[in-house]
């Protein structure tokens, strides 16, 4: 059963996204991903968002966010295979230097630091982005109106 979790894409004032930088300890490949993580029992969306954005960027106080995507997902990291659901919001913030509050052990070990991305570079790095389409997703975000549902960005 796949597990209930929760991305934020976190937008400044200048439509940059937030950005964690880390390093798999088996493989050492690296990557950057959005801000989020499980949802826990009993946990509201919004609850969990919040909580996650303080423990990864110390972000205390977390604007109200608008679900944007949904996405099946299987991945592989630390040798280990994870299916969640992720609930995309879409959450305008100000700018600020991420500082971690509350790091788990194992994000300790493998978050290497944050980025601030715009939309076009996050289309033509090559570095490893996940979701990989997150580029062109973003943009498409920000020049057209948003959803008045979470569209489903699964890739198959």
């Amino acid at each position: 059963m796949a597990r209930l979790a929760v991305k934020l894409l976190l937008l400044d004032a200048d439509d940059r996204v937030l950005l964690i930088h880390a390093k798999d300890p088996q493989t050492q490949a690296e990557c950057w991903y959005p801000v989020g993580g499980g949802v826990e029992p009993g946990e509201s969306l919004k609850t969990a968002a919040s909580r996650e954005a303080y423990e990864e960027t110390g972000l205390a106080e977390l604007p109200e966010g608008t679900p944007v995507w949904s996405r099946d997902h299987t991945y592989e990291f630390d040798g280990k295979v994870l299916d969640v659901h992720e609930e995309w919001l879409l959450h305008r913030v100000d700018h600020f230097t991420p500082a971690p509050a509350q790091l788990s052990d194992y994000e300790a070990r493998t978050v290497l630091g944050f980025h601030w991305w715009r939309a076009e570079d996050l289309a033509t790095t090559t570095e490893t982005v996940f979701p990989p389409q997150l580029g062109r997703l973003l943009t498409n975000l920000l020049t057209h109106a948003l959803p008045d549902r979470p569209r489903d960005i699964t890739t198959r």
